[in-house]
Formats: C-alpha cells, structure tokens, sequence
C-alpha cells in the first residue's frame, strides 16, 4: 500500500478579504479625493478664466472682408477682459508694444499692425477697396494667433 495516497491536504484558512479596509486605506483615498477635486476646481477656474479667448477666437473667425475694421476692437476687448491690471489708453506704438510684450513671440511686425490700426478707421467699402483678400486672411491668422498665445503678467 502506498502511504502517499493516504495523505490527507492540510486545510488553508479562508483568503484573506480586503474589506473592511485599514484606516490608512481610508487615508489614501481621500487624500486621492482632494487631490482629484483640487485639480477639478483649478481646471474650472482656468477655463474660465480664458472664456475672453474663446469668444474673440469665435468673433475673429466669423469677420470677413466687409467686416475687418472690427478686427482691433476685437484684440482691445481681449485686452481689456484679459488683462485687469492694464488700462486701454493705448494707441500705436504703446498699442502695438502692449500686443508684441504679451507675447513670446512677436506675431505682427511694423507694417501688419499699422494695417491694422488703419483698418479701424476705414469704412466697409474703403476696406473691401484697399485690402486684398490674401492681406485680410494674413492678418486674420495673425489675430487668431495672437489670441491664442497671448499671455499676461498676473
């Protein structure tokens, strides 16, 4: 007779479960929570926050050739609800350092903003007269940039 066979299995104790769980467990996981909720409210906060951006990207888009001169009130009111600290008294060469300074990169050179400031003084039908169609797509890329990168010192 072969005494292997007659060896009877030890019985294991029951596993062991993960409920209920330690306090340290109940630690981690609402310091988790607040992190998670941390990163929502700040989230919220910087989207609001850039709300301004969004509703100049979406007017800047919407503008076309008959519409241009709109184009630098669209950037100043940018300005004004992006920027609480910066008063919009500025016109030309101050305006146009304000634009080029919020930027890391200059997006408009000399002669695009002066296109630019000039636009704003012109009528719908000068506009459509002395701005070419390729000029006025140029210099609406160069707004929607600017909006999108633009960033001011709080």
């Amino acid at each position: 007779m072969n005494q292997v066979k007659q060896l009877v299995d030890i019985p294991l104790p029951e596993p062991i479960s993960w409920w209920p769980i330690s306090t340290g467990w109940y630690v981690v996981l609402i310091a988790i929570l607040l992190v998670i909720g941390l990163l929502i409210v700040r989230e919220r906060r910087r989207w609001v926050k850039n709300r301004y951006r969004r509703v100049a990207y979406r007017e800047l888009e919407a503008l076309t050739l008959d519409n241009a001169g709109a184009m630098n009130q669209i950037l100043r009111q940018a300005v004004q609800t992006g920027a609480d600290n910066i008063v919009l008294n500025h016109t030309g060469y101050s305006w146009h350092q304000l634009l080029v300074h919020s930027c890391k990169q200059s997006v408009f050179t000399e002669s695009q903003f002066n296109l630019l400031e000039q636009l704003n003084y012109q009528s719908a039908q000068c506009v459509a007269v002395n701005l070419s169609a390729s000029d006025f797509a140029t210099l609406k890329g160069l707004c929607l940039r600017w909006v999108k990168e633009h960033h001011f010192e709080h």
